[in-house]
């Protein structure tokens, strides 16, 4: 009885010495090596073990959030990153310089931090290209029952399926041609009519609808700045400093909703938006502000049976005076996107991209990122064939692909070439 005693009290003196070495923080380091001893020894199991590296990992989490914290009603902070290595070997059949080139896509920093029960600040900075992806207050709540957030800053409008996609989910590396047309800056032929504004936002119904994790009704609406926020400096201009014109200042207002059904097997997400940008229209970028309006719209759908997806959207805009002066312009275009995960580790993707200009221009370098060109068309067309190899899964990943672009309709450019990335998240 004593001996069972004695063993019993030992067990549980070394588990207490052995907690209280590992909770140090000058000793952390050797909680491993400590727990292997204590195994070999008998003195506890496996199993205890991975218990006590479970709750050590919670315990240290909580010390560092809560010695951290920046203010008193500050409960909570998180950081996150990302880093992508991209190369891209692009070229044309006309006499333009080749691209050959290793770059670093983005350099994500991220902290998301609560503020009192119902406040978060959320804060991502690309240094790679010197400008935030997010920065904006959040309020969680609700109105009538119906769970709703407010968002108050810098963040992309919920129009275009495939820009408000994670950057780190893309599939097919970069954007479709016809989403970077409608939604990358205005360069006298492309719209800038989406992504990144600055304005009030509203989102409501099930935030896990939105995401595709459970069935259910969501819905958004947003009232902005009209222009598209390039930087951190156009983050901090008001409209008395924009060259003294009025082609910043009115308010563009935007609206989605959508709905997700999951079934046995698979899901299926659906969902719909339009952006309405008073003084955003006009022919090439000259004529902002000058009363020629643009409205934009979407609409999308994702299907996942098993390891089968199939993703795709249509976009359309109405340009006042969009293609000359007294012409308006149409554009419009899709893009369709099935993918199949061959094994846990590797899945293949394909994706075909249409946009029709209708008047107003585009060139392969407009749709596909780092290409080169030479000629204006009304016309492109691009076919994207890629795998995906994950190391370590939501954390490692490598990517490659190879373009096949076509320009037509006025022109005629033909483009190809590969494209790779090397993505960690943290």
């Amino acid at each position: 009885m004593s001996n069972r005693m004695f063993t019993f009290k030992s067990k549980w003196i070394a588990l207490l010495a052995g907690v209280a070495l590992i909770t140090s923080p000058v000793l952390a380091g050797e909680s491993g090596a400590l727990l292997d001893v204590l195994i070999r020894k008998g003195i506890i199991t496996d199993q205890e073990a991975e218990d006590i590296r479970a709750d050590l990992s919670r315990e240290s989490q909580e010390f560092v959030i809560s010695s951290v914290s920046g203010g008193k009603a500050t409960n909570s902070i998180a950081l996150s990153g990302r880093m992508q290595l991209q190369y891209a070997g692009l070229s044309t059949d006309q006499n333009v310089a080749a691209t050959s080139q290793f770059f670093l896509r983005r350099i994500y920093f991220g902290v998301k931090a609560g503020v009192g029960a119902d406040w978060t600040a959320n804060l991502n900075y690309d240094f790679s290209g010197g400008n935030f992806d997010k920065a904006y207050m959040e309020w969680s709540g609700y109105a009538g029952g119906t769970p709703i957030a407010l968002d108050f800053g810098l963040r992309k409008v919920n129009l275009g399926y495939e820009e408000t996609m994670s950057s780190g989910s893309l599939k097919s590396i970069e954007r479709s041609p016809v989403t970077r047309f409608f939604v990358e800056p205005n360069n006298g032929r492309r719209l800038g009519a989406a992504s990144y504004r600055i304005g009030a936002y509203l989102e409501g119904g099930d935030v896990n609808a939105r995401k595709a994790k459970t069935s259910g009704f969501f819905f958004g609406a947003a009232a902005t700045n009209p222009q598209r926020t390039e930087t951190t400096g156009d983050g901090s201009v008001d409209g008395s400093k924009s060259s003294g014109s009025s082609a910043n200042n009115t308010v563009a207002l935007w609206a989605d909703a959508g709905y997700t059904s999951m079934f046995s097997g698979g899901k299926l997400k659906v969902g719909a938006g339009v952006g309405f940008l008073p003084d955003q229209g006009g022919v090439k970028n000259t004529a902002l502000g000058q009363g020629y309006d643009m409205n934009v719209f979407s609409l999308y759908g994702d299907l996942t049976m098993g390891k089968f997806n199939l993703a795709g959207e249509y976009l359309s805009a109405s340009v006042d005076s969009g293609a000359a002066v007294g012409k308006d312009a149409s554009p419009s275009g899709y893009w369709i996107q099935p993918s199949f995960a061959l094994t846990e580790k590797i899945e293949a993707v394909a994706r075909f991209s249409s946009v029709d200009a209708d008047g107003r221009g585009v060139k392969i370098s407009d749709g596909v990122r780092s290409s080169p060109a030479a000629k204006t068309g009304q016309k492109l067309e691009e076919i994207f064939i890629g795998m995906t190899y994950t190391f370590v899964p939501d954390g490692m990943k490598w990517q490659l692909g190879y373009t096949d672009s076509k320009l037509s309709d006025g022109a005629s450019e033909n483009g190809s070439g590969i494209r790779s990335q090397m993505q960690i998240d943290f």
